[in-house]
């Protein structure tokens, strides 16, 4: 009879540790692999009062990042979008370019949506915050760490007119702080959870 207990109990211990490594092989990488940003006016600093919204989805591929950045409703003309460096509530520099320069799609008008994927050669210096050009090690190191943000520059607003700060996971206004019932498509300024975000 125990040596049936114990078959048993070793088979169970086996399964555990099975599921647990086809879990880490298939799902470990994915800790920072799918990121997001909701961004609204409320998110710049100061915050803004603007009808225009956007989202932001990316992709760490070894040292590259595919992203994805949608908006609607601007009522002025959209010149840039980028990722900054800074933490929440921070203003910082820009790091690279998803829109309007740097070799990247122009940016669409009042509303669209543009892709891209950014390499070594499109990471900015940033000298005063100590970013090298061409470091994009340091540049996703920065993301992992949830000290970059979206950034959507327009005619009304140069230094921004919405932002979201880049985050791991579903509904995420700012890295680690869930937006809530304030997600895209809700509300005339998009999300509830208006913060304030860079102005740069």
């Amino acid at each position: 009879m125990r040596k049936v207990w114990w078959r048993a109990a070793l088979g169970a211990v086996v399964l555990v540790f099975a599921v647990g490594a086809v879990a880490i092989a298939h799902g470990g990488g994915k800790k920072h692999g799918g990121l997001k940003a909701h961004l609204s006016g409320y998110q710049e600093t100061p915050s803004i009062v603007s009808p225009a919204t956007g989202r932001f989805k990316a992709k760490i591929n070894g040292d590259q990042i595919d992203y994805k950045l949608s908006y609607s409703a601007f009522t002025s003309p959209v010149h840039f979008a980028h990722i900054h460096l800074g933490q929440f509530g921070v203003a910082g520099g820009v790091a690279a370019f998803l829109c309007g320069g740097g070799g990247k799609p122009a940016c669409p008008q009042g509303s669209g949506e543009v892709s891209g994927t950014i390499v070594a050669a499109d990471v900015q210096a940033i000298p005063a915050q100590g970013l090298v050009a061409g470091d994009i090690a340091a540049l996703i190191d920065a993301i992992k760490h949830g000290v970059t943000y979206a950034n959507v520059h327009t005619d009304n607003f140069a230094g921004g007119e919405i932002r979201g700060q880049i985050g791991p996971g579903k509904g995420h206004g700012f890295y680690g702080q869930a937006v809530g019932h304030g997600s895209e498509g809700k509300g005339k300024h998009g999300h509830g959870h208006g913060h304030g975000h860079g102005n740069d």
